[in-house]
């Protein structure tokens, strides 16, 4: 009589699954049904090349626990529409040309890598997460961008809602919450498709470095901040900033 290798059917095939499934029928219906620009919504196109130029003015630049963050745009306007709509509304047509945005911010971390060989590793998602979408924006992202991302990062415990905590409540929160397996001797590019606080980046970044690994850079498609004016600001260079971070802009 054979023997059953493990059981046929189980949660986390399930979600494999149902994931599947969904992602699948989210690109078929992008396919087949007539769009809209995931950014301005005009008319017959996922992505206008206005929307798609705002991805690309510019890399900025800020530090987040000692490691510098690359981004392609501020987290407003045509940019936060695109990955609101790839987040909340389904429109995988839009990940293209976000993992253009994606991969300009890495080839500006490469450039400052000095030639290093490094591998990507993602912020991951909740399984929660997974689930009610159907997929994980940055993973989708970052195929999108053509590129590959080592799988080392993972939930050890799951933390309350971010939602409404200031910055020193969400780096408490995250806290421990996160694992990377097998990175000891590597060398990584942290990805996510937003950075906010940089809460979550800085605790990817504090269990690759427990594990063993270096963090070159991080890279994301945008960033949340504000203008602001400082004094000693260089001619022909903007500076923003999030919460006490700078950012600046040429």
């Amino acid at each position: 009589m054979p023997r059953h290798l493990g059981r046929p059917w189980g949660p986390a095939l399930r979600d494999r699954c149902v994931t599947g499934i969904r992602h699948v029928v989210g690109e078929t219906l992008a396919f087949l049904m007539p769009v809209s620009c995931a950014g301005c919504g005009d008319p017959g196109v996922a992505v206008c090349a206005v929307c798609r130029g705002s991805l690309a003015d510019g890399i900025l630049t800020r530090t987040v626990d000692g490691v510098r963050v690359y981004s392609a745009a501020p987290y407003s306007g045509r940019a936060k529409r695109m990955l609101l709509a790839l987040k909340r509304d389904g429109r995988v047509d839009a990940a293209t040309v976000l993992g253009e945005a994606l991969r300009a911010a890495i080839d500006a971390a490469l450039d400052d890598a000095e030639g290093v060989q490094v591998e990507l590793a993602a912020v991951p998602a909740s399984r929660r997460s997974r689930r009610t979408r159907g997929f994980v924006p940055v993973d989708l992202i970052v195929r999108r961008a053509g590129l590959t991302r080592s799988r080392v990062l993972a939930w050890a415990r799951r933390p309350r809602d971010q939602i409404g905590l200031g910055r020193r409540q969400r780096s408490e929160n995250l806290r421990g919450a996160i694992t990377a397996r097998r990175a000891s001797g590597r060398r990584f590019i942290l990805v996510d498709d937003i950075v906010t606080s940089g809460a979550t980046l800085a605790e990817c970044v504090r269990a690759l470095r427990e594990s063993g690994a270096e963090i070159v850079a991080c890279a994301t498609v945008a960033s949340t901040l504000m203008r602001v004016a400082t004094p000693d600001s260089p001619v022909g260079v903007t500076r923003f900033a999030a919460g006490a971070t700078v950012y600046e802009k040429a």
